[in-house]
């Protein structure tokens, strides 16, 4: 199984100290990982500090 490490970037409004974590996911990985452009993905949070991505498919 490959891995990525990604930073858990701040965004928000800084100046009214409303900051907020974000993740952004892109590059041909996520294609060749199942997710194509414009295709939807499904995130479950299994417990604290895990996520699941899944790729939805028509039938979901």
């Amino acid at each position: 199984m490959k891995t990525r490490t990604l930073k858990v970037e701040p965004t928000g409004d800084f100046f009214r100290q409303k900051v907020k974590p974000a993740l952004r996911l892109r590059g041909r990985w996520l294609e060749r990982a199942g997710f194509p452009p414009n295709s939807h993905a499904r995130i479950i949070i299994r417990t604290p500090g895990v996520l699941e991505i899944q790729a939805v498919t028509q039938t979901d």
